[in-house]
């Protein structure tokens, strides 16, 4: 089953979701972390799916210093509210941002990037009954 296109409305600006069907939302790293998006927008997209798949994330480097930190709020977003994450990325975490401003801090998300794909933080999800996903 493919999803649809869907728009969500957060204090009046316009956060667009290419593809969502039953609570899980498809992105690429360019719709979430290139586009001029912040933590209330990840909020809004965190309280309104369970899931996000999120395509093609690449290494970045000292040019994508911005990227980086949206990557990095992303995550923690998704992290902080037990959002469900499945990722295609060009390396593994702890090799996705190692130099640049800020590639200090990207240690932490790394290590919740890794935590997430663990049976425990999967079993904390389930224990809570999935993630309760708002109305678009």
């Amino acid at each position: 089953m493919r999803g649809e296109p869907q728009t969500l409305r957060h204090k009046g600006r316009s956060i667009v979701v290419p593809e969502a069907a039953l609570g899980v939302a498809r992105f690429t790293f360019a719709d979430l972390c290139v586009a001029p998006l912040g933590p209330l927008d990840y909020q809004r997209i965190a309280r309104s799916f369970h899931t996000l798949m999120i395509e093609e994330i690449p290494v970045l480097g000292p040019e994508q210093r911005n990227e980086a930190r949206r990557l990095i709020t992303l995550i923690d977003v998704l992290y902080d509210n037990g959002v469900g994450l499945i990722a295609s990325a060009a390396a593994e975490p702890h090799a996705l941002y190692v130099y640049g401003t800020g590639a200090e801090s990207f240690a932490r998300t790394a290590s919740r990037l890794m935590e997430m794909r663990s049976d425990a933080y999967l079993a904390e999800r389930h224990r809570r009954g999935g993630h309760a996903a708002e109305p678009g």
